[in-house]
């Protein structure tokens, strides 16, 4: 079986997750079986399956697992129950001193609170309140499954310690950290379905340790790069890799397959490890679909419509976004719209961004959509302040729409993507300079504004035969049948 190993999904996701479930299409495609992994406790996990269309017999979450049984690793979870709200026990100072929630997988959650300092910000006088232990049942039973406590570590947070899973096929087992326990779980994922697996890790730098540090006999790791591996190899000041994969860098021998989105990534990665060329492999993580016919459009409306989609991250640096529309429509006279689709927590400096300059007439937040494909049609532009993309999905998905893009000329997915002049523009960008990062992707709309609309809506899906599905599906067939 093949695995797809990630902490988490949700009601909204990052581009990690898009592109597992982009994958997971391409291995239907191909005929390829898969099973997504998720190790973080979800209170809506099915909930958000649901709307992102992921069967139950396709997901294997590891505290349902340890709750409900090894034929749930095989089977998925066979019936949902009605979920009850948490039920808070609070205490004569008005403290919370104990939540209880039932979930609609059949778990039972049950948190301890405790009050504590803070150790991370001394000054701070207040007594913090948050979970202390943590108790799973399994609610048809009535039987304890699982507890842990959580120790508050100063240089990592917040930690789970002392993991017990009670009356697991007749014993107790003990784990004094997430890494046991995955490790155990990634074992018994092997033998339940037959050796040997592969392990596709998407996210969780202690899944790194946990299935690198001592390998499972004959399973295959596939380590699947989604960010660039360094903060920008041109600038002196940045040359530390991005930590998210200096556990998989320190270890690299270690995986069979290293997976990036784009042939401008994995040419960068081999002039660190030039020995490791058979093992990086260029996969795109998004894609058009096969046969689609474009576009035709020879100019944009009158409002002008620009569009962004992402989480509202502060490293899509949408404020950049915001304040460069803004110039072209003051500056400029340019009648324009702007709306910006996403949910994250930069969404309040969003908001400020809008009313300092003033452009709420003109500028929205629009929030999340599960819909893109039938909205982006709707635009002329599509633009990305982003600084760093692995691949950037978003740009696939307006290109496959016809929308000339704007942004910054990011390593890998702006520039293996977009092609300054004949589909997008691309604009300089200084990290500590966000005056001239507003000043340059003005410049690209404007540059933009006095091109041929009509090539460059043309040259957008002439760019993408090499990522129509079927190719990308073959790739991904080609990878996993070499790896036995």
């Amino acid at each position: 079986m093949n695995f797809f190993v990630n902490d988490a999904m949700g009601m909204g996701n990052s581009g990690v997750e898009h592109a597992q479930f982009y994958r997971a299409k391409r291995f239907d495609q191909a005929k390829l079986p898969y099973r997504y992994i998720f190790l973080d406790l979800i209170p809506e996990l099915h909930k958000a399956m649901d709307r992102w269309e992921l069967r139950d017999d396709q997901v294997i979450n590891i505290w349902e697992f340890f709750t409900l049984g090894d034929d749930y690793a095989l089977t998925g979870l066979k019936q949902r129950i009605t979920a009850k709200k948490a039920d808070i026990v609070i205490d004569g100072t008005d403290t919370h001193r104990k939540s209880e929630e039932v979930l609609d997988s059949g778990l039972r959650v049950v948190n301890h609170l405790v009050k504590y300092p803070d150790i991370h910000k001394p000054e701070n006088k207040l007594l913090m309140v948050s979970a202390g232990r943590t108790e799973i049942f399994n609610e048809a039973t009535g039987k304890r499954a699982i507890m842990y406590e959580y120790v508050d570590d100063p240089h990592r947070n917040r930690l789970v310690r002392n993991i017990h899973i009670f009356d697991y096929n007749g014993k107790h087992l003990f784990f004094p950290n997430r890494v046991l326990m995955y490790r155990f779980f990634f074992n018994r994922l092997n033998d339940l379905y037959g050796a040997p697996s592969t392990f596709l890790i998407d996210r969780g730098e202690e899944v790194d340790e946990a299935l690198m540090n001592q390998p499972i006999p004959e399973a295959k790791l596939v380590y699947v790069v989604h960010a660039d591996t360094l903060g920008d190899r041109n600038d002196k000041r940045y040359p530390l890799w991005n930590n998210h994969y200096q556990y998989m860098f320190d270890h690299i021998q270690s995986s069979d397959r290293i997976v990036v989105a784009t042939e401008l990534q994995r040419q960068d990665i081999l002039v660190d490890f030039p020995d490791v060329a058979d093992k990086v492999v260029a996969i795109p993580v998004g894609g058009v679909r096969d046969g689609i016919k474009p576009r035709e459009r020879a100019k944009m409306q009158d409002p002008i419509r620009v569009i962004t989609a992402s989480r509202l991250a502060a490293e899509k640096h949408v404020d950049l976004a915001i304040k460069a529309v803004a110039k072209w429509h003051d500056e400029d006279g340019v009648n324009v719209e702007f709306d910006i689709y996403g949910r994250g927590e930069e969404q309040k400096k969003l908001e400020d961004a809008i009313k300092e300059t003033n452009s709420g007439d003109y500028i929205k937040l629009k929030g999340l959509s599960d819909n893109l494909a039938e909205i982006y049609p709707q635009y002329d532009i599509f633009v990305s302040a982003s600084f760093s993309e692995g691949f950037g999905l978003t740009y696939i998905e307006a290109l496959n729409a016809s929308l000339p893009i704007v942004t910054y000329r990011a390593r890998f997915g702006a520039t293996e993507l977009v092609h300054d002049g004949e589909n997008g523009f691309l604009a300089d960008f200084k990290r500590d300079d966000m005056d001239y990062d507003v000043d340059t992707l003005h410049e690209g709309f404007k540059r933009l504004q006095a091109a041929n609309y009509g090539k460059l809506v043309a040259n957008t899906t002439a760019s993408l035969d090499q990522f129509q599905d079927h190719v990308i599906a073959g790739k991904w067939q080609k990878l996993m049948e070499g790896l036995r």
